[in-house]
């Protein structure tokens, strides 16, 4: 069976669609006011932009990797030090109180059965560089367990979650622009060019939604952010147990 274009870029994937190019597509929707004051046929683009065909199967995979370079950009002043300060890697650190240290040893015994990183050890010795680096290279060993495996179903869901709502919320520039430019040309279609008042009245409806949405999300995406690290977690613990009740397979 032959590929679609993409396929090839990979938009067949679950956390591609919803993560990257749904938010892209829906950052875009502010301007059908306007659209359909003036006459521009936008749904239709939008129509041909997810089915992915020809020449909108290219632009399908631009505007996911830009909605993911604007998601990236407000990651990083969310947490100014990522990844060291997201909250899978912040909850392992000895000097963060919102997790007990039992649960921290807890987490420190799966991972080094898991991935054979000893975060432990890395305390006792006192380098605080050396300790943010062990407990990256943690994480990132335990993303690649995981990546699939049964254990972790609610990590992924979790983890797309995550991307659709940083993603969304990067594209806060391009949406509320949209939308203001949106107002601004449907009250102009009404008041000069006998326009339909309906249209002015949604534009108007639709900007502030985005500037409440807009205020909204930073916190949103913050709380996503959490839900993923509790079932990354929550999918450690469980892939260790897994693990520790296979029978071993000694040789006599």
């Amino acid at each position: 069976m032959s590929k679609s274009w993409p396929d090839y870029f990979n938009l067949s994937d679950h956390y591609e669609r919803k993560a990257r190019f749904l938010p892209a597509v829906l950052s875009v929707l502010p301007l059908l006011p306007v659209a359909t004051t003036y006459g521009a046929p936008l749904l239709e683009w939008v129509k041909l932009l997810i089915t992915g065909v020809g020449l909108a199967a290219v632009v399908a995979v631009a505007v996911s990797h830009i909605a993911s370079c604007f998601g990236n950009r407000l990651q990083e002043r969310l947490w100014p030090d990522w990844p060291h300060d997201a909250p899978t890697n912040r909850w392992l650190h000895p000097d963060d109180k919102s997790v007990s240290v039992q649960q921290q040893q807890l987490w420190y015994q799966a991972i080094k059965n898991l991935v054979h990183f000893d975060i432990q050890e890395a305390v006792d010795e006192g380098d605080p560089d050396e300790l943010k680096a062990t407990i990256n290279d943690a994480i990132k060993g335990l993303r690649g367990r995981i990546w699939k495996a049964p254990e972790a179903e609610r990590a992924q869901l979790h983890n797309v979650d995550y991307g659709f709502a940083r993603n969304f919320a990067g594209l806060r520039p391009v949406w509320i622009t949209f939308a203001l430019s949106s107002l601004v040309g449907c009250w102009s279609a009404y008041i000069w060019h006998n326009g339909v008042i309906l249209w002015a009245i949604v534009s108007t409806v639709v900007a502030l939604g985005a500037l409440v949405l807009a205020a909204l999300l930073p916190a949103y995406v913050r709380k996503k952010a959490h839900y993923y690290a509790e079932s990354f977690f929550v999918a450690v613990v469980a892939l260790n147990d897994s693990k520790l009740q296979q029978p071993s397979t000694t040789a006599d």
